[in-house]
C-alpha cells in the first residue's frame, strides 16, 4: 500500500471516529509490518490534529467550556482536570502548538526572563 493510502486510512478513521474489529483485522491482514507502524503514526498525528487538550485546575463553568468549544470549531476538545501541573488558568495543546496561560507557565516563563536578563 503507498503512503497516500495509509494516510486516507487514518484519515478516515478519524473522520468516521470509529474503527471496528474487522477493520483492525483487515489492517493486521493487508499491511505489512512497516506499513502497521507508518499508518499508527499518521493515525497519532491525525489524532494530535484534530483534537485539543484543555488543562485547568478547579471547576470550568458551562459558559467557559462553551467559550473554548466555540474557539475552536471541528475539533474534539478534551478537558482535563490537572491538579498536579496546574495552579491556576489553563493550558491548551492543539497539534504542534501549546499555550500555557497556567500560573506556573506564567511564573517559568518570568523566571526565564529574569535568568536571560542577567
Amino acid at each position: 500500500m503507498k503512503r497516500t493510502q495509509i494516510k486516507e486510512l487514518a484519515e478516515s478513521v478519524i473522520k468516521y471516529n470509529e474503527l471496528s474489529e474487522k477493520d483492525l483485522k483487515w489492517i493486521y491482514l493487508n499491511l505489512s509490518k512497516r506499513n502497521i507502524k507508518l499508518f499508527l503514526l499518521l493515525l497519532s498525528e491525525e489524532i494530535k490534529n484534530s483534537s485539543v487538550v484543555v488543562s485547568f485546575a478547579g471547576e470550568l463553568s458551562d459558559v467557559c467550556k462553551a467559550k473554548i468549544i466555540d474557539m475552536f470549531p471541528n475539533k474534539k476538545i478534551w478537558f482535563k482536570r490537572d491538579d498536579e501541573n496546574i495552579i491556576g488558568g489553563m493550558r491548551f495543546e492543539y497539534g504542534d502548538f501549546v499555550v500555557d496561560y497556567s500560573i506556573s507557565g506564567i511564573i517559568k516563563r518570568t523566571l526565564n526572563e529574569i535568568r536571560e536578563k542577567l
